[in-house]
């Protein structure tokens, strides 16, 4: 009874194990990831915001010195002024006014937040100030960067095997172009042929181990003519940074220098912070928008090492080739030398 149990229990967790390592369980893990985090951060943070929001009856004296302020202050009242401002800016901090249109810790900004962790963005402009909120924040970064970064790999990687697949398909449309070209190959290799077959009663191991050299050599040849050009992604990526730009000017009150400047620095993961979105309710797409920007960086990538592995590959043959070239001139000198 216990081990058929037992043996249940592992065959489904065996199956969901299987599950999480799909590109979609991978995704529903991160999604699960992201509310986990926002809510504990709200949790963590909402309460010590509200506590911290400046108060009018406790500033009564500034805030009617504020109000009743005019371009003709005297000295003293604008030394007041100026005291009792930068004192409660490093008391309460600039942010924690009351009368602001809504809170910084609610459940959207915190989806954001947590996004910024696990993407290594890190804007800036949302952060946690409890001593439990950076504690959370340091070991919700430890598990949420790998599993952002295994989701984005997966993710690059299957982007870039669909875009080769289509690469290939217009190739082929466009194969008829090539069909002369081929016949005059066709037309060389046959001569080659015979001119191997006179040499091959010469020297049949020599030519034997040329003919497979050059066959070796035309197969990685033609294995990085059907890899996917680096060119490809790296355009489909610009596209999408200029319409995520052009979204972002009919979100917010952005030119569209700065609506571009904001997408760049987002999808390189530089987030500098100094622009950020404020509508509350586009963060969540903001988010999708940005994680799709930074799997279109992995596919790039993809594509740039295997392109960099076939390289490299055709040019070890190509040492190994001239490597046995010597050797073989050198036995050549060997024989003539004892004849």
């Amino acid at each position: 009874m216990a081990e058929g149990f037992c043996s249940q229990v592992t065959a489904i967790l065996r199956k969901l194990y299987k599950g999480l390592k799909s590109l979609t369980g991978l995704i529903i893990l991160l999604v699960l990831y992201n509310m986990i985090g926002a809510v504990i951060f709200v949790e963590l943070e909402a309460p010590y915001e509200k506590k911290m929001v400046i108060k009018e009856p406790e500033h009564k004296e500034l805030i009617l010195l504020l109000t009743n302020v005019t371009v003709a202050l005297s000295n003293s009242e604008f030394e007041i002024l100026r005291n009792k401002t930068f004192d409660l800016i490093n008391q309460y901090g600039f942010e924690n006014i009351e009368g602001k249109s809504e809170s910084t810790w609610n459940f959207w900004k915190a989806l954001f937040f947590c996004a910024t962790i696990y993407t290594t963005i890190g804007y800036g402009n949302i952060y946690p100030k409890t001593d439990a909120g950076k504690v959370a924040a340091i070991f919700y970064a430890v598990f949420g960067i790998p599993l952002a970064m295994k989701v984005l790999a997966v993710l690059g990687k299957k982007l870039m095997i669909i875009l080769n697949f289509f690469y290939l398909l217009v190739k082929k449309c466009f194969k008829c172009n090539g069909r002369n070209n081929n016949r005059y190959t066709v037309q060389d290799k046959q001569a080659d042929n015979v001119e191997n077959v006179e040499l091959s009663e010469i020297d049949k191991s020599d030519k034997a181990i040329k003919i497979e050299q050059e066959n070796k050599e035309d197969k990685i040849k033609q294995e990085i003519e059907n890899k996917l050009p680096i060119a490809v992604p790296i355009v489909i990526l610009i596209i999408y940074i200029f319409l995520g730009a052009i979204m972002y000017t009919l979100w917010e009150d952005w030119g569209f220098l700065d609506a571009f400047y904001f997408v760049f620095i987002s999808v390189s993961t530089i987030g500098f912070g100094d622009i950020t979105p404020a509508h509350t309710k586009f963060f969540i797409v903001s988010s999708i928008y940005v994680f799709i920007g930074l799997a279109l960086v992995s596919m790039c990538i993809n594509v740039l090492i295997d392109f960099y592995i076939m390289s490299i590959k055709l040019a070890i043959h190509q040492v190994d080739v001239v490597t046995s070239t010597v050797k073989k001139g050198c036995r050549c000198g060997s024989r003539r030398q004892s004849v």
